[in-house]
């Protein structure tokens, strides 16, 4: 949320500006040869200009609350200066606690009053700390924040604040779909209908991690603490999308380290959310992964499964490739089964294929009772024709970045600190903080 700047304060930034303006032109020498580093001398200034303006108006606030608690009775007992992260700095501020002997009451007006803790952070360096943890790993995080802000952060802050916020957006989804399923229910009949609904659905792998004893008995050097190792391991992570067959902008994100089942009965709720009623027509794109189409069916009504073409392409140059055919022969022989797919005639497919004798005969066999079980889902011209997608690109595209097969340079490492059980939460994080949950106006702000 972005408040309005009081109008009062123009006249003030001229006034800073002017003196900065002055300030330079009469104390920098060789101003024309720093042209291309002016904004780089300027930036520095202002952070120090912002760092003491932030410090002067908090210790003035801690002093105006104080001030309101002395004049209760209560006087101060004890003074501790506590650490508050703002986005100019760590600054100090004075937080005291105040007693009245005769009433027995005391109070902390600065936490109670202001609501600061130590090392509390302010919104702003929360957003930034969960936008770039989202996206990096914590140690580049870490150096990302200090390249943009100026000052140096731990890695350990970047995840605890990260993990925090991830926690805040899980419960936020299930709360939203949970609400978003009863009030479909309660109006399912009579509620407004949209006519086709479009679901995706894929997995993707993200890196976890465990910490465990390490081999020998050592310990920290600072903290003493015991050694431990990291054991990483790459769990699956399902991601889904349901929108308007006719809106590709109105799109709803979800994603959890579970089973299909979960995922699914996510993906319902956020189909309810979109105006799926008893009416709607829903078509799933998604690959033939083992349970996956079961799992839509058993949930969705009204479901046409498209099976991902991309997919079944794989497939049959795989096995093309285990016939033994060269290069141009495979292509040629995948093509003209497409062909013939795409066209709706996967029964003459599955023909040529029963009981293929010689080289690649198991590797066609399963092929063959692939093409048998979505012999109903590969239509593609007819699907085509209605506008239909056949392929879960954008799905597939989001998974990418997590496969332990992408490049490392180009890999999202959103999880690779994460424990296995924080790895499911912060990826859907990840997905909210790239705009990609409730893309409907509906995502969770890191501001707040």
């Amino acid at each position: 949320m972005t408040t309005a700047t009081n109008p009062n304060y123009t006249d003030v930034v001229q006034e800073i500006g002017q003196m900065l303006f002055q300030a330079l032109w009469e104390g920098e020498p060789n101003l024309d040869k720093k042209v291309r580093e002016l904004d780089n001398i300027i930036n520095q200034l202002l952070r120090k200009i912002g760092f003491i303006v932030v410090s002067l108006l908090l210790a003035e606030l801690a002093r105006l609350v104080t001030k309101r608690v002395k004049a209760a009775g209560l006087t101060i007992h004890r003074c501790k200066r506590i650490k508050y992260l703002s986005l100019f700095g760590a600054i100090e501020i004075p937080s005291p606690y105040l007693w009245n002997k005769n009433t027995q009451i005391g109070a902390r007006p600065v936490k109670e009053q202001l609501r600061i803790e130590h090392g509390d952070l302010s919104r702003a360096v929360q957003r930034a700390l969960t936008d770039f943890g989202a996206e990096e790993s914590f140690g580049q995080a870490a150096k990302r924040f200090e390249e943009h802000y100026g000052w140096e952060i731990n890695r350990a802050s970047v995840r605890r604040e990260v993990e925090k916020i991830a926690r805040l957006a899980e419960k936020f989804v299930e709360v939203k779909l949970f609400i978003a399923r009863l009030k479909a229910l309660k109006s399912l009949t009579t509620r407004p209908n949209i006519e086709q609904l479009l679901v995706e659905l894929d997995g993707c792998h993200i890196r976890t991690g465990t910490l465990l004893p390490a081999e020998k008995a050592e310990v920290t050097k600072k903290r003493r603490l015991l050694k431990r190792k990291r054991e990483s391991d790459w769990k699956e992570v399902r991601v889904g999308l349901v929108r308007p067959v006719s809106d590709k902008e109105k799109r709803t994100y979800v994603a959890r380290m579970s089973k299909y089942p979960e995922v699914v009965g996510q993906l319902v709720s956020a189909a309810y959310d979109q105006g799926m009623s008893k009416q709607t027509q829903v078509y799933a794109v998604a690959d033939g992964g083992n349970g996956l189409r079961e799992a839509l069916q058993a949930q969705f009504p009204n479901l046409t499964f498209i099976l991902d073409r991309p997919h079944l392409k794989h497939h049959l140059y795989s096995g093309a490739e285990a016939m033994g055919l060269t290069d141009v022969e495979r292509h040629k022989w995948v093509s003209g089964k497409l062909h013939i797919i795409d066209a709706g005639d996967v029964r003459q497919v599955i023909r040529t294929l029963k009981g293929s004798p010689g080289q690649g005969k198991e590797r066609i066999a399963n092929l063959f009772q692939y093409l048998k079980r979505f012999r109903d889902a590969v239509n593609y011209d007819y699907f085509r024709a209605m506008g239909l997608l056949i392929g879960s690109g954008e799905i597939a595209h989001r998974s990418s970045i997590y496969s332990p097969e992408a490049p490392q340079n180009s890999r999202c490492n959103l999880a690779s600190r994460y424990s296995k059980s924080h790895a499911g939460v912060c990826v859907l994080f990840g997905l909210m903080a790239g705009g990609m949950i409730f893309g409907r106006n509906n995502q969770l702000s890191t501001r707040n």
